[in-house]
């Protein structure tokens, strides 16, 4: 069996630090001239000129990424501090097991049925814009595509809610630290900055791409046919089993957490507002 060869990220990293340098070598010099104005380092127009090269060696290359350490401490130290934040949380297992308890109650209740798709992209879409919910949606794929099945729809359907949904709160994220955050750290920018522009992009994308689901999906249910998985869908019907929903135990530890994740969030806000 042929073995796929991939590339690891940090061999990629360092690969553009040799290229770079060796280019020092290559790329005559040259500078902008800068100016700190409002708190920001910005680039002077008109302010290019010409300078001596500083080729740069082996001992450069080697010290690269700790010079980058440094250079960048409050932005990876914040990194680490809410990544690890978010992990734990996502550890618990309170976030998954509260979409599932949310997505059983809606799928069991036929007159709030027209509601599961909306209510669960938004929470996806709210995990997207506040914490950069993004590949952690894989595993509610599982969950998704049996809960779509059993109301009438297909598998594209229970992939779209969870990807879809995050995919319209990452891309108009609010509060993500991991782009955002770090974005407007290496800008000079006041953190969070200009929210209310991202508020509108926020729910602007999500309505749009909701609607794009639910447009879709009442077709599949009006006609499974129409599904471009219909065939595999049928033969998956046979194999697939939704859980019952009494049997997610949803704890006060769950809750706990979940009630301390919101107040984080609050004091977020309430901290970017003054």
């Amino acid at each position: 069996m042929k073995t796929k060869f991939t590339f690891n990220t940090l061999v990629m990293i360092y690969a553009i630090v040799i290229v770079v340098a060796v280019l020092t070598w290559i790329v005559p010099g040259g500078e902008y001239q800068r100016e700190v104005k409002d708190g920001r380092t910005q680039v002077m127009a008109e302010s290019f000129k010409y300078v001596e090269s500083e080729p740069q060696g082996i001992a450069a290359i080697l010290l690269a990424p700790i010079k980058g350490f440094i250079e960048a401490a409050q932005i990876i130290v914040f990194l680490f501090v809410i990544g690890g934040a978010f992990k734990i949380i996502e550890t618990t297992g309170a976030i998954s097991v509260s979409v599932q308890k949310m997505a059983f109650f809606f799928s069991s209740k036929k007159h709030l049925q027209k509601f599961f798709i909306p209510v669960t992209m938004f929470l996806f879409s709210l995990g997207g814009t506040l914490f950069g919910m993004c590949e952690e949606t894989m595993p509610f794929v599982l969950i998704f595509i049996p809960l779509a099945l059993s109301l009438g729809y297909d598998s594209i359907v229970g992939t779209a809610i969870p990807f879809l949904g995050a995919a319209a709160g990452f891309a108009g994220a609010i509060f993500n630290p991991f782009t955002v955050g770090i974005a407007q750290g290496i800008a000079e920018l006041p953190m969070y900055s200009g929210m209310e522009y991202r508020s509108f992009v926020w729910v602007l994308s999500t309505v749009f791409m909701t609607a794009f689901v639910m447009r879709y999906a009442s077709k599949i249910k009006a006609n499974p046919k129409l599904s471009p998985v219909y065939e595999i869908d049928q033969e998956r019907k046979h194999s697939l089993h939704l859980d019952n929903s009494s049997q997610i135990s949803f704890t006060i530890y769950h809750k706990l957490v979940l009630i301390a994740f919101a107040l984080a969030m609050i004091l977020l806000v309430y901290g970017v507002l003054k």
